[in-house]
């Protein structure tokens, strides 16, 4: 083999061999590069993984309190005072007769009600309490004044969209649901000398009106009295009372009123001390108020000025049919002073 072809052999390895090294050198490096890229990448999808988990514990509070139950907003809480003075010149009582008036006679009477109502996160609560006083058609036992009658109306209740939210699905028509329990407690110091003692239990619907307030209670009712004649306590069976009430304004012209009032239906309670069967009662009073600041400056003052009517057939349930006395219709005078202090 001469030299110049051994050369080129030489020539020929050392190009093979170069070119094996090169190769070599470049997948060593493509190697490295590749396994550079793969740490760089674990290393990526691992600062990815982190940021998700990061972000996951973040974002979950809101995301559990976008799974679980919605809960109510706190309710809006307030309170009112008011005392309002009433005057009637036609009520009427049960065998209160005169001789010019043998069907009943016609009771002027005085009334002084202070009433309290509030709302707070749950419920609300009313109190009313009223100091009647009789003119001397209605005397006192012992004669020479009328008779003094004092009046507590208790109520308190609980909404269940007040404590449950939207976990308790309403009509649409309703604002809340009421469960109310209360009671009425009088006491009179007249020859019958009546002695109410009743219990109330049951459901309040109230209605979505833009203003104001439109209520309508259902309840269980058992009342307890006394016969102040013949001297007898008296329990009377179970019955329904059905009760709408509101307090909604009105605007006539420029004027703004008030219009309140309520309904009282009772059902047959059964028997009262003389035997008599007892028929549905219906009490009824509307009336209108206006501020008197509106009338003056445009502004009120809380001190308001009405006039009403109130109804009363089949009183305390004995039949007007047969019982002097036991229908009523008497127009009414108010003036109501709404008392400072309250909060809204």
């Amino acid at each position: 083999m001469n030299n110049e072809h051994g050369d080129h052999l030489s020539f020929m390895n050392s190009a093979r061999t170069t070119s094996r090294l090169g190769l070599d050198q470049r997948a060593r490096a493509d190697g490295i590069g590749l396994r550079h890229k793969c740490r760089m990448l674990r290393r990526h999808l691992s600062y990815r993984r982190l940021v998700g988990v990061v972000l996951s514990f973040a974002c979950l509070p809101s995301t559990l309190a976008a799974q679980e139950p919605s809960r109510p907003a706190v309710p809006h809480t307030s309170a009112a005072d008011s005392l309002t003075y009433i005057y009637g010149p036609d009520y009427q009582t049960p065998f209160v007769l005169t001789p010019s008036s043998p069907g009943g006679a016609n009771i002027a009477r005085h009334t002084l009600e202070w009433i309290h109502h509030d709302n707070w996160r749950y419920g609300n609560n009313l109190l009313d309490l009223s100091l009647r006083k009789s003119s001397s058609i209605e005397p006192a036992v012992g004669g020479g004044t009328g008779a003094l009658e004092p009046y507590l109306v208790l109520r308190s209740g609980l909404g269940l969209h007040r404590m449950f939210g939207q976990r308790i699905p309403l009509p649409a028509a309703l604002r809340d649901i009421s469960i109310e329990g209360g009671a009425n407690l009088e006491s009179k110091n007249s020859a019958f000398a009546p002695e109410e003692r009743t219990i109330y239990v049951g459901p309040v619907l109230q209605f979505k009106v833009p203003r104001g307030v439109l209520n309508l209670g259902v309840h269980f009712r058992k009342e307890w009295n006394h016969e102040g004649i013949l001297g007898k306590d008296e329990s009377y069976d179970p019955d329904l009372n059905i009760e709408p009430v509101w307090n909604l304004p009105v605007r006539l012209g420029h004027v703004d009123l008030g219009w309140g009032g309520f309904v009282d239906i009772n059902t047959p309670k059964g028997k009262d001390s003389f035997g008599t069967q007892m028929q549905t009662e219906v009490l009824a009073r509307s009336q209108l108020t206006i501020d008197l600041g509106t009338l003056v400056h445009r502004q009120k003052t809380g001190v308001e000025l009405g006039g009403g009517i109130e109804y009363w057939h089949n009183e305390y349930g004995k039949p007007a049919s047969t019982t002097p006395g036991a229908e009523e219709l008497t127009p009414l005078l108010l003036v109501t002073v709404h008392l400072p202090g309250g909060r809204s």
